[in-house]
């Protein structure tokens, strides 16, 4: 469960012209504190988001780059990871809130901002490798590496090599 931000990632929509709007953001260790669902320690990251506004509908552009920290997967040390990565969001006015597709939501007309901190969320989650590790094994703890492989070469169970040998004839 998120917590609430004390930074707000909010545009306010109500007052802003027809035609292109920028709004920058930053995303730092306050905005990983308390969640568990994400791999991320901490981090820092610059959110760029490019608004523009029609009269019926705002097309959003967000542009990411920043760098976490996460656990390597292999050898359970921090490392940092750098990132970049842009999304698009379709916001558009109706009756009630709806979330069309990924990219397309509508927001009820009646509503005067938008807060960005979920979409935030998701695209910092959306921009994580699916393999965390250090991009080298030798940046690796060399001690956990060397006990994975004592630990993978260790005495086979003898049936085993006994199911090979039917395999190879």
């Amino acid at each position: 469960m998120r917590k609430k931000m004390e930074k707000d990632y909010i545009i306010p929509f109500i007052g802003l012209s027809l035609g292109k709007h920028s709004f920058e953001f930053r995303i730092d260790k306050e905005f990983f504190d308390g969640d568990d669902l994400l791999d991320v320690k901490r981090g820092a990251a610059s959110v760029s988001v490019e608004l523009i506004k029609e009269t019926t509908l705002m097309d959003m552009h967000f542009h990411l780059n920043g760098r976490f920290e996460l656990v390597c997967e292999r050898c359970l040390e921090n490392y940092y990871q750098d990132f970049e990565g842009g999304f698009r969001l379709v916001v558009k006015f109706g009756e009630a809130f709806e979330e069309e597709t990924d990219e397309v939501i509508v927001v009820p007309q009646t509503d005067n901002k938008l807060d960005l901190t979920q979409y935030i969320y998701e695209y910092v989650n959306l921009l994580l490798p699916i393999k965390k590790a250090h991009a080298h094994i030798e940046d690796c703890n060399p001690d956990i590496i060397g006990k994975i492989e004592t630990h993978a070469t260790q005495n086979v169970d003898p049936r085993w090599d006994a199911l090979k040998k039917l395999k190879l004839k």
